[in-house]
Formats: structure tokens, sequence, C-alpha cells
């Protein structure tokens, strides 16, 4: 019984494991990205060996940095392989998108992650439409 309680502690409610996920997001020119909404997120691979499908995000911070959380802050992204999309909104409630179109489509992103332990270090260049 101890054993299966402190097994639960150790991997966390659901035994689900994850990892730290955090770092840059810049504009190809070394631009800071201004934007009044400003969002990564991680979106589970087709082929992604995580035990759950469930994407991740992060809030891009005016200094360019973001850190990634699967349902609140602080609890990381669910081991796996994921599509990292980026959204650069003109207006926090949507409109038109301020990154070309293949930043913001899983199946146009060039970029790709494999979480596997904690990654803090990550940077991204994004370019303007």
């Amino acid at each position: 019984m101890i054993a299966a309680v402190a097994l639960l502690v150790a991997t966390g409610c659901g035994g689900r494991p994850t990892a730290q996920v955090s770092g840059t997001v810049k504009y190809k020119d070394g631009s800071p990205i201004v934007a009044p909404a400003k969002v990564v997120r991680l979106v589970p691979a087709p082929d992604t060996t995580a035990e759950i499908r469930k994407a991740a995000s992060g809030y891009i911070q005016d200094d360019g940095t973001f850190e990634m959380y699967t349902q609140k802050p602080g609890d990381g992204v669910i081991k796996g392989q994921y599509v990292v999309v980026f959204s650069v909104l003109e207006n926090p409630m949507g409109g038109e998108s301020l990154l070309k179109e293949e930043y913001g489509d899983p199946d146009l992103s060039p970029y790709t992650i494999d979480v596997d332990s904690d990654q803090n270090d990550l940077v991204y260049e994004v370019e303007k439409k």
C-alpha cells in the first residue's frame, strides 16, 4: 500500500509523465513579437508516443519567452512527439494572423519537438506576413 502511494506521488496524479518545456520565440530579423495575442502550442504529432494525446500551450511574453503547460501553468507537457505552432494575432479576440500561414498550421509547420525530458533552452524564429 505504501509503495503504491509513493509511486502515485512520484509520477503525479494519474501517472502521466511530464516534462518542463520553455524557451524563446522571436522574428527571424531578431525583433521581438509585439501583438495583443501571442501563443505557442504543441500539437500531438500523428505518430506521437504520448500516452495521452493532449496539446500544450504557452503565452509568449513581451521578451519572447514562453513556458508550456497542459492544463494549468507549471504542470508541464506530456512526453511525446509534437508539432510546434504559433498564434500571433492582431486582436486578442481573433482577427488576422501576423505570421506566415505555415507557422499556425500543424500540417505545414517547420518545427517539431520530441519531448522526452525537460527542455528549457528552445529557440524558435518565425516570419511576419
